[in-house]
């Protein structure tokens, strides 16, 4: 009986240390922002409810996803250099983002090809501290460390579906966003970028990416303080649409080979 509990425990750490078999990382946790989310209603119920509705929507759209927390966030970019994660609480883990440009780790996944999404509040305007369980703020200088420029503004925009976002997101509807990326910003310092909804000047949601970056970022649903994103339902489905439809088939064209049929909530039970 040692025996077999020894084997098995050497694949289970073998599984850990090789690679997470989710196609997307779907980040929620509890620890940080008390469990609540920046800009996303609900409290806790709220943020941990839109992240398993991603979870849910996702694998509807034949894509394998999984909830992890900050350290399994750091872990699956190791192990997944062109993965997915999708942050779902306004605020960046201080595990990939520190401020620190080419230090964290946020900065060279990008640039290898990873997909980094964000609902909430302004990307990288803060990033959480575990140790003194507080965001620590940062304002514009977070994504100048990121990207090199401040992309998002504070203008208030009522944003319209482009012809790409009713492509790749058939839910997408108007609605009115607060922290939209400015297009000017963009066009003026040669981003790649693809606007789903804008109004000519600001445009939420988006994916855009600087001329070094080989993956995306991707500003989804960015808003604060009075101005509401809409509900989980929506955002969820929303989401799921654009994965699947704009950046699920490079996700698909990975080698099965290259997977481990364990995924991460697989993983920690195993620990």
């Amino acid at each position: 009986m040692k025996r077999i509990f020894c084997f098995v425990s050497i694949i289970a750490l073998t599984f850990v240390g090789y690679s997470f078999g989710q196609d997307v990382a779907v980040v929620y946790d509890a620890k940080m922002e008390n469990g609540g989310g920046l800009g996303i209603a609900g409290g806790q119920a709220g943020a941990q409810g839109l992240a398993e509705l991603i979870v849910e929507k996702l694998e509807d759209e034949k894509l394998d996803a999984e909830i992890v927390d900050s350290d399994g966030l750091l872990e699956y970019m190791e192990a997944n250099p062109k993965g997915i994660y999708i942050i779902t609480q306004g605020n960046t883990p201080e595990t990939i983002f520190q401020n620190k440009g080419k230090d964290d780790p946020i900065y060279s996944w990008l640039r290898d090809g990873g997909i980094g999404g964000f609902i909430g509040d302004y990307p990288f305007y803060y990033y959480w501290d575990f140790g003194a369980n507080n965001r620590v703020e940062i304002t514009g200088a977070g994504q100048r460390s990121v990207f090199g420029f401040q992309v998002t503004n504070s203008n208030t925009a009522s944003v319209s579906p482009t012809d790409l976002g009713k492509k790749y997101i058939p839910s997408l509807k108007k609605w009115t966003s607060n922290r939209p990326a400015g297009l000017n910003v963009l066009e003026q310092n040669d981003f790649e970028f693809e606007s789903y909804a804008d109004d000519g000047t600001n445009a939420d949601p988006i994916a855009y990416r600087t001329k070094d970056m080989k993956g995306w970022f991707i500003n989804f649903h960015t808003s604060c303080c009075g101005t509401a994103i809409p509900g989980n339902e929506q955002v969820a489905t929303e989401y799921a649409e654009l994965i699947a439809n704009r950046f699920g088939e490079e996700l698909r064209s990975v080698d099965p080979a290259e997977k481990v049929s364990v995924v991460w909530g697989q993983l920690k039970s195993l620990r």
